[in-house]
């Protein structure tokens, strides 16, 4: 990512950092012991939102009582399971899944205790082709700024060669974001401690070794999009080919880490993608990442093609 168009995009991404200055949101405790959250469900992959509120709820509430104070619930198996909301029912191959700032979660919604900042989020959607899909790129810097069960852990922007003004710039917009605890290193000088328990952000071609490492496992990390010959392969939720890509394209997806000693899974650290299948489309794809959040919201991954947000699974 060379020249003009690469200093174009690392002056956005510090304009960007400036701009969040003065309105970034520190997590904290509510008055009177009460704490803040958000409760999202979506249908078919983020496609169509049901419901999106805030609200407050006393420390300790747990993720099942929260989705109660604005949902009509119906429970089966002794009420860990969620089989219907506001009538929206689960059945056949297809089934409400919980997510906690982005994250899959490894209980149930009555054993997840919310936190302050929280980001519960409900998706009915078709498991055929994906039952298990660790991480999701909605809610976008989530986990890296709430984690899970109330933990955050270091951050760490991880760049390929010639990125690293990038990579820099993206920390300056993270850090107005509100992520805390972050570093910048190039992939050769990672550290297998971070490497296993640090939330990573991936800037790099398909070709950057962490990237790749990733991509050929994608089947069992739960993508829709990976790299083949050289273009962006995107699937529809159905395991369709819908889609693929060549030069210029990008991508933005996330998965939990496959390196943490735990395995996938574990809910503890993230690994963010920022890629694509050359230098114009990593530079589309951390565009859309910073400039174009609204069109991520809700979604489990996007492509930036053309000039044009695609979100995946589509």
């Amino acid at each position: 990512m060379k020249g003009s168009r690469a200093m174009a995009l690392v002056a956005s991404l510090l304009l960007v950092a400036v701009a969040l200055s003065g309105c970034s949101m520190a997590p904290g405790e509510g008055a009177g012991g009460d704490i803040e959250v958000r409760i999202v469900a979506t249908e078919d992959f983020g496609r169509e939102v049901m419901f999106d509120e805030t609200l407050k709820v006393p420390a300790g509430t747990s993720a099942m009582a929260a989705l109660e104070r604005v949902a009509e619930v119906e429970t089966a198996y002794g009420g860990g399971f969620v089989k219907a909301i506001d009538g929206k029912r689960s059945g056949g191959k297809k089934d409400w899944f919980i997510y906690a700032n982005g994250i899959m979660t490894n209980v149930g919604a009555l054993d997840y205790t919310l936190h302050d900042g929280d980001i519960e989020r409900w998706d009915l959607h078709d498991w055929d082709f994906r039952m298990f899909t660790p991480a999701i790129a909605g809610y976008f810097p989530e986990p890296l700024i709430h984690g899970y069960e109330g933990r955050a852990r270091p951050t760490v922007v991880v760049y390929a060669d010639g990125l690293k003004e990038q990579a820099e710039a993206l920390k300056a917009v993270l850090a107005q974001l509100g992520v805390e605890d972050m570093s910048v290193e190039h992939g050769s000088s990672l550290s297998e401690d971070d490497k296993k328990s640090s939330n990573l952000v991936l800037l790099g071609t398909m070709d950057f070794g962490l990237v790749s490492e990733l991509n050929e496992r994608w089947d069992r990390l739960g993508f829709f999009a990976h790299f083949k010959d050289g273009v962006l392969v995107v699937h529809n939720s159905k395991g369709e080919v819908e889609g693929e890509y060549g030069a210029g394209s990008g991508v933005v997806q996330v998965t939990q880490s496959p390196w943490n000693p735990k395995g996938v899974g574990a809910c503890e650290n993230v690994v963010w993608i920022v890629s694509g299948t050359d230098e114009a489309g990593v530079e589309s794809a951390l565009d859309a990442l910073v400039n174009q959040r609204d069109e991520l919201e809700h979604a489990y991954a996007v492509v930036a093609v053309d000039g044009e947000i695609v979100r995946v699974p589509q």
